[in-house]
């Protein structure tokens, strides 16, 4: 369905999302755009965000992420964080692309 909407292409990658505060930290909840290709429709190859870690404003890496192409296009992901540091995404596909996010 990813690939049939226009511009799709000029939208991989972006992340939206929010920060929502809670006593002892925040809680990150964003949606990644990624058509996460399994491979199994024909003249489709494998396309999938397959790493992920939130990062400190330092770069040290606070969680890491191994991701499969059976989690959903444009996938949706929640994150708990300890006190109320700024922090970053990095997401790697299969194809090598790599995109970043402050939040």
């Amino acid at each position: 369905v990813v690939r049939t909407q226009p511009g799709w292409e000029q939208r991989l990658g972006r992340v939206v999302g929010g920060r929502f505060e809670r006593a002892a930290g925040s809680r990150l909840r964003l949606q990644v755009s990624h058509p996460m290709d399994n491979g199994l429709v024909g003249g489709i190859p494998e396309f999938f965000l397959n790493q992920a870690e939130l990062r400190d404003t330092e770069g040290n890496t606070l969680a890491t992420l191994e991701l499969y192409p059976a989690v959903s296009e444009n996938p949706t992901l929640s994150l708990e964080v300890k006190g109320q540091q700024s922090t970053r995404l990095w997401l790697r596909d299969n194809n090598g692309n790599e995109f970043e996010a402050a939040l």
